[in-house]
């Protein structure tokens, strides 16, 4: 089958969740079909040369995303006010894009067009005679839902209930428009039947690399970390929610107690984090595998978010324990006190962690359980082989 995938980016490097999904689901794709991939980027950079290397023959649209601070991006986020679609559909789309989907059209006659993300729908709205499926890494308007619900800012709260509805619209509106939908969890396969009753939905769930993210031998620090890309509003929530209403409480019981935060791009909001004794903020970096390593307790203290969490599933691999909340273990096959510990308000998280800390027995039983369930279930080649099955299913239709 020809396969053309549109995104906002080419999925190299892997250090964040969509571009390791993408990159490990998609490879695997490309072995079995001819696969193009469109996306702004640049000829020639890292990620380029990553997808041809893996045989997934990308095309690079010359990048003309609007900046994400400073006054350009108010003024773009004014404009968006007389706009009927929302902030994160208007900002993804350009002419040129949509110059260069319409030439690789014509020029690879592709059977299926895969979305790598719902704001790229708005792509294939007058695409005729081709089998369209929508990728929805999270339900968008659940996201927006919650960040409303977070948010303390009056300004902000106002203005994200703005886009909330045009969310929703848009979201509703690309589901009904494809011929299938990808989510990552059956509750978001449930919130998306009830946007688009009659959409094809297939649940393909967040896989993790098992040769790579190794078992590691176990350690008795008291260090917790926290791994995931620190310029996305969900985890940013949730570090400042750690830092400020659970670390404290760890803090009483466990003076030496100390917490990283390892994730790209962090803002100055989350860097200042590091200024509370204990709290580092790495910023980017290379491998997250040594940061999980020297942990004792892996933390997803999310409030805001959807799809399932690729940050528990590498731990639990590398053979560590996990303290969520339930939000954060949303979409995954899990179960309290078998494969890890949950929590969803700060005394008794930071009581979670705390008896972590106080008990080996249980490090270690939780560590072997979520090791032998990222084995049974969430090993990409499995994930890839329903993915290939669900394509082939829609281009027969």
């Amino acid at each position: 089958m020809r396969i053309l995938v549109l995104d906002e980016e080419f999925p190299h490097p892997q250090n964040t969740g969509k571009r390791i999904r993408s990159f490990h689901l998609l490879r695997r794709l490309a072995a079995r079909h001819e696969l193009h991939y469109l996306a702004y980027g640049r000829a020639g950079s890292d990620g380029h040369r990553a997808l041809t290397e893996a045989d997934m023959h990308p095309r690079a649209v010359t990048p003309q995303m609007p900046p994400k601070s400073g006054p350009v991006f108010y003024l773009h986020l004014l404009a968006n006010l007389f706009s009927s679609k929302p902030y994160i559909v208007t900002s993804h789309f350009s002419q040129l894009f949509r110059r260069e989907l319409e030439r690789a059209v014509h020029e690879i006659k592709p059977e299926l067009i895969i979305c790598e993300w719902t704001p790229y729908a708005q792509y294939v709205n007058n695409l005729n005679g081709i089998k369209t499926l929508v990728v929805a890494h999270n339900i968008e308007s659940d996201i927006w839902r919650r960040y409303a619900e977070f948010e303390s800012s009056l300004f902000k709260r106002w203005y994200i209930n703005r886009q909330l509805p045009k969310v929703t619209a848009f979201e509703r509106m690309a589901f009904d428009l494809a011929d299938g939908i990808t989510v990552v969890s059956p509750g978001d396969g449930e919130a998306a039947a009830k946007l688009s009753p009659n959409s094809d939905i297939c649940v393909v769930e967040n896989g993790v690399d098992l040769d790579y993210f190794a078992v590691a031998g176990p350690t008795s620090s008291h260090k917790i970390v926290f791994t995931g890309s620190m310029d996305w509003r969900p985890n940013q929530d949730a570090a400042t929610h750690f830092v400020y209403d659970i670390f404290p409480l760890l803090q009483k019981s466990c003076p030496d107690v100390e917490t990283v935060f390892v994730g790209r791009n962090p803002p100055e909001e989350i860097r200042s984090l590091a200024a509370n004794p204990g709290i580092t903020v790495t910023g980017t970096v290379d491998d997250v595998r040594p940061f999980l390593r020297q942990a004792a307790v892996c933390i997803v203290p999310l409030r805001i978010g959807g799809g399932s969490r690729l940050k528990i599933l590498e731990a639990m691999a590398i053979g560590r324990p996990v303290v969520s909340t339930p939000v954060g273990a949303e979409g995954l096959t899990v179960e309290n006190d078998k494969h890890l510990l949950l929590a969803a308000e700060p005394q008794l998280f930071a009581a979670r962690v705390q008896q972590l800390f106080d008990h080996d027995d249980l490090r270690e039983r939780l560590a072997r359980s979520g090791r032998r369930l990222v084995e049974e279930r969430y090993g990409w080649d499995t994930l890839a082989h329903r993915l290939d099955q669900f394509c082939n299913k829609l281009r027969e239709k």
